[in-house]
């Protein structure tokens, strides 16, 4: 099992803190987000020798993919993180200091994931100057846009770029991720007639409507939906968590839209689950009911065979480690659902606590940052010249 001495984990410490310096957050308003954290990558894997490849996905919103030119295996790798964060609005600690305490260290991005950037490329160099590497051909791969469902990801599988398999960077507490549930969110309006109030029965009052639809959603669906369940992440959940309805206080509203949080266990499509909602829906809204669904946006849960390669040989250095190494399911869902859309076999590991991800005062305990490190190297050199993703 390799362990970092004191000048190695200075040096993740000190890349981390730089990464946290830079402000990649998803402010409103802001645009070019992930322009200087690109930059900053770029300049990094440059300096390993790895060619650096770029998708301009929107003005300063790239997709990085870097590898080493003289890498050709056979099979392809991608250790995967993101590059922007959650707003800094509200939050109880410079969200850019990157300040030590108690064995902790402060900032927007420390958990997610900038933590999990910064052991991923220190266990790249590392390995690299070693040249301590598996046959694989290894990708660091850094995407724009993960905190609005995983947009860079998206628009990255719309491109030719394939590996065989991603270990995609978010928190788990050095414990190995291999299933989540997947997001599909629904935008849905019911419609009405618009009349004075003081004459109700003149309209319809889409709200009306409406009001019988989350009455679905948070009765008779989700009970539908709840009647299977998964052993690693249970049961399927749907929420409304936004509406929209009515323009003056003295007009009965014709028009109501809300908005259905809905997290999927595997075992449907989305267009088997979207089906299946409008379906039911209508059933419950009855003929006379005008409801439409205005737009859908999601991607497929994750659940990756644990009997792989990469998933034994990750369960073993994570054991090594001190971990459990047992496949473990969370209820986040990650860059992981795009990937296996696009065919790449994933998993997620990383460094820190879900909890930890997005508060106002965000930290990564330091031991995490430097066990993610190590199982990261320790999975590159236990493979030298071998294939990780080979028997």
């Amino acid at each position: 099992m390799e362990t970092l001495n004191k000048a190695q984990k200075g040096e993740v410490v000190q890349l981390l803190k730089e990464l946290v310096a830079i402000d990649s957050s998803q402010m409103p308003g802001k645009e070019r987000v992930e322009e200087e954290m690109a930059s900053y990558v770029t300049h990094y894997c440059k300096a390993m020798g790895m060619t650096v490849d770029k998708q301009e996905v929107a003005p300063g919103r790239p997709n990085l993919m870097a590898h080493w030119p003289e890498q050709t295996g056979s099979k392809s790798l991608m250790l995967e993180a993101h590059m922007d964060t959650v707003t800094v609005e509200g939050m109880t600690v410079d969200p850019f200091a990157g300040k030590i305490r108690d064995g902790k260290i402060l900032g927007r991005g420390t958990c997610d994931t900038k933590g999990t950037m910064a052991a991923f490329l220190t266990a790249l160099r590392i390995a690299g100057e070693r040249g301590q590497l598996p046959a694989d051909k290894l990708y660091f791969v850094a995407v724009m846009d993960e905190e609005t469902c995983c947009e860079g990801a998206k628009e990255l599988m719309k491109t030719d770029f394939r590996t065989d398999a991603a270990i995609v960077g978010e928190p788990t507490r050095c414990e190995l991720v291999t299933c989540h549930k997947g997001p599909l969110w629904f935008e849905v309006e019911t419609r009405g007639r618009a009349c004075h109030p003081s004459l109700p029965e003149k309209g319809r009052n889409a709200i009306d409507e409406m009001a019988r639809l989350v009455s679905f959603v948070h009765g008779a669906y989700t009970e539908h939906i709840q009647h299977k369940s998964h052993p690693l992440l249970g049961r399927s959940t749907a929420q409304v968590t936004v509406i929209e309805g009515g323009t003056r206080i003295n007009i009965i509203p014709e028009r109501c839209r809300a908005k259905i949080d809905g997290r999927y266990i595997p075992g449907q499509s989305l267009d088997e689950i979207k089906t299946e909602f409008e379906r039911m829906a209508r059933q419950q809204l009855g003929p006379e009911a005008s409801f439409h669904i205005v737009s859908t946006k999601g991607f497929l849960p994750l659940d990756s065979p644990v009997e792989s390669p990469l998933v034994r040989k990750l369960q073993k250095v994570i054991r090594q480690a001190g971990g459990s190494g047992k496949p473990q399911g969370v209820n986040y869902f990650a860059d992981t659902g795009p990937f296996t859309a696009g065919g790449i076999a994933s998993v997620i590991f990383g460094s820190g606590d879900i909890a930890q991800a997005h508060t106002a005062d965000e930290y990564l305990e330091l031991d995490q940052l430097y066990r993610a490190t190590e199982v990261i190297l320790t999975l590159l050199t236990q493979n030298v010249g071998r294939s990780i993703l080979g028997e």
